[in-house]
């Protein structure tokens, strides 16, 4: 034990050489090192290599497995996609297909509003009916995402219809889709849709199908993404959760290295189209909800954060500047918003984060040409850091007293302040403007709370661009959902990515990663079948050489062959399945029943309800739609 100490010891101190000899260095084991410490390190470094590398299995083998996992991959998600749907149809099986409660029948008269009279009169539309006697100019002071893409799917299922391809779809077999039937089913839709993004994010971060299904999974039925989209529930949370994880998942793919250029980080061509397609979802997140602000706060404190911690690359900058570019013309193309982006508190953080990246290319490219040192690299990085914040706070000294920044809004202010002192009555009055509980994060993420610190914890061992966002997306929404109850909403995406990470690596480790350790033993590739038997001298001598490795590296070499043993396989596999049907599934089956037993609860109009007659009869009561009906019938219009 003391010498395997003292190895270690010798390892640490020798880091600096560890990674000299990794990059410039290449020694075979008979090769006679320059220095005893050089010749340790070469040889742990083949040691840790051979370790993590694991033997390849026959092509054939290898196809096999991919197909099966991948088909695996695929059967899940569209099991998650269809749980999705039928879970936030609670509302229509049982009361029909009926908007619920008051804003969403606000955004429906929106939605018929626009699909009568188009884009050019809804975006100049003053309802003199709303907030009466005063009215409201409503195309420019609601986000019309939503109203625009029940439009759009309202009009492309007529025109399908038309074309005789729905005969599959029983709901337009009969006759056409309503606008009422599409706004009641826009949530389930975009549940389903907000279920897949979401696991394709979570791939991108850990780079796992089995973590990718995990996470669609529990996002489909988790409380905190249905909280605002069951079936009735026109609101436009409902789409917004769609474009936030398509948000995400875009910003992350544009960072995935291409191929061939790992190590210089350049930008290809998946760079610029996964930016451009990050910039339009973003913008859609702009006209769909409010919390645009928090989206694009998420991705700008991402590329900050990696750009601090030294993975600054050219397709960091080429993605963001995309991505914010773009996003930021499409959003001040939506009436609401304007030219916020570029004057509130809140927003101008991303932008500095733009501007910032832009500057650090420049110094960047300065220090390339000069060839220059760390010492002397690190001060010309300063130098550029300082004047930019000079710069920005020149500019800034001088526009703030014109007054063109604007100050943060209600909401966000109510994320620093008490929520009943942000000086706007409305948010000071709503009960789900309220601080949130621990039990509000038990009722609304169940047993995918538990796991959280799990997932965040197996994330650290990954080292990709994608994998920071999981905790800089855990920050902020844990922040914003302890002041905000009804952001809550926010953790569903985070919490179900943390499952996927957590229970993903369980299955890697216990059933995939042994899958594909048996098919290298029993089918292995052919360039590993002839170094299976090589010629007695040039075995005599790989004997020799292993016997003079250090005891750490015949350690590592040891512990690397035990784990891809075949029995320790079978063992793994066994273990998995034990597990599976002794904990996972009876947690699952419970979690399935809490969300179920939730989304009826969830699922409940406020215009209607179900009432039990004397003789125990179960009937609906809809009294206040039916008087709605007689006065719009016997009495003049207004």
């Amino acid at each position: 034990r003391p010498r395997a100490l003292r190895a270690l010891a010798a390892l640490w101190r020798s880091r600096r050489e560890i990674s000299f000899v990794a990059t410039h260095v290449a020694l075979p084991r008979t090769a006679a090192p320059s220095s005893r410490r050089r010749r340790f390190c070469g040889m742990m470094l083949e040691a840790l290599k051979s370790a993590t590398e694991a033997p390849a299995p026959r092509r054939s083998a290898a196809l096999l497995v991919a197909l099966c996992v991948g088909a695996a991959w695929l059967y899940t998600m569209i099991f998650a996609a269809q749980s999705a749907y039928e879970i936030r149809l609670h509302a229509i099986k049982t009361f029909g297909y009926v908007i619920h409660e008051f804003d969403p029948w606000f955004n429906y008269r929106a939605t018929v509003y626009l699909a009568e009279n188009g884009y050019k009169a809804f975006f100049h539309w003053f309802d003199r009916l709303a907030w009466y006697p005063l009215g409201r100019p409503v195309g420019t002071t609601i986000y019309p995402g939503m109203q625009m893409t029940s439009v759009f799917i309202w009009q492309a299922l007529g025109k399908l219809r038309e074309m005789g391809l729905l005969g599959w779809y029983a709901h337009a077999r009969e006759a056409a889709v309503s606008l009422n039937d599409v706004c009641c089913l826009v949530p389930a839709w975009f549940g389903s849709s907000a279920t897949v993004f979401c696991g394709l994010l979570t791939y991108e971060i850990s780079n796992s199908y089995a973590a990718s299904a995990v996470s669609a999974v529990v996002m489909s039925t988790v409380p905190a993404h249905m909280m605002r989209s069951v079936g009735g529930g026109y609101d436009n949370e409902s789409i917004a959760m769609t474009a936030m994880c398509a948000t995400f998942y875009l910003w992350c793919r544009a960072l995935r290295a291409p191929k061939g250029t790992e190590s210089s980080g350049a930008a290809g061509l998946e760079t610029y189209l996964f930016g451009t397609l990050a910039g339009l979802a973003y913008a859609y997140m702009v006209a769909a909800w409010g919390g645009f602000t928090f989206v694009v706060n998420v991705v700008g404190c991402h590329a900050f954060v990696l750009a601090v911690m030294g993975r600054y690359t050219a397709k960091l900058r080429a993605a963001y500047s995309l991505f914010w570019a773009i996003g930021t013309a499409g959003a001040c193309m939506v009436p609401v918003v304007g030219w916020r982006p570029l004057k509130d508190m809140e927003l101008l953080p991303p932008f500095m984060v733009f501007v910032g990246l832009q500057v650090q290319a420049r110094a960047m490219r300065i220090v390339e040409e000069k060839k220059q040192g760390p010492l002397m690299g690190l001060m010309t990085l300063a130098a550029h850091g300082v004047a930019l914040l000079a710069a920005l706070g020149a500019v800034g000294a001088f526009l703030y007293p014109k007054g063109y920044f604007g100050p943060p809004s209600s909401r966000v202010r109510g994320l620093f302040v008490e929520h009943t002192r942000t000086g706007n009555p409305l948010v000071d009055s709503v009960a789900e403007h309220q601080p949130a509980s621990k039990q509000a994060y038990s009722q609304y993420l169940h047993h995918a709370y538990d796991l959280v610190p799990w997932g965040l914890g197996l994330s650290l061992l990954g080292a990709s661009d994608a994998t920071s966002i999981l905790w800089v997306y855990f920050s902020i929404a844990y922040f914003f959902s302890m002041k905000m109850a009804r952001l809550v909403i926010l953790c569903g995406p985070i919490a179900s990515a943390c499952c996927g990470v957590a229970l993903g690596s369980a299955v890697d480790h216990l059933v995939v990663f042994p899958t594909y350790a048996l098919a290298a033993k029993f089918a292995p590739a052919e360039e590993d079948n002839a170094a299976a038997a090589p010629p007695a001298k040039k075995g005599a001598s790989k004997k020799a050489a292993a016997s003079s490795e250090p005891a750490p590296a015949k350690a590592v070499r040891a512990a690397a062959a035990a784990y891809r043993h075949p029995v320790a396989c079978l063992l793994k596999m066994a273990v998995f399945c034990y597990y599976a049907k002794t904990v996972a599934y009876p947690k699952y089956l419970q979690f399935v029943d809490y969300c179920e037993e939730l989304a009826e609860g969830l699922s409940q109009p406020s215009i209607m309800f179900k009432a039990r007659l004397r003789s125990g009869q179960e009937i609906v009561v809809d009294d206040y739609r039916e008087a709605y009906w007689w006065l719009r019938d016997n009495t003049p219009a207004d």
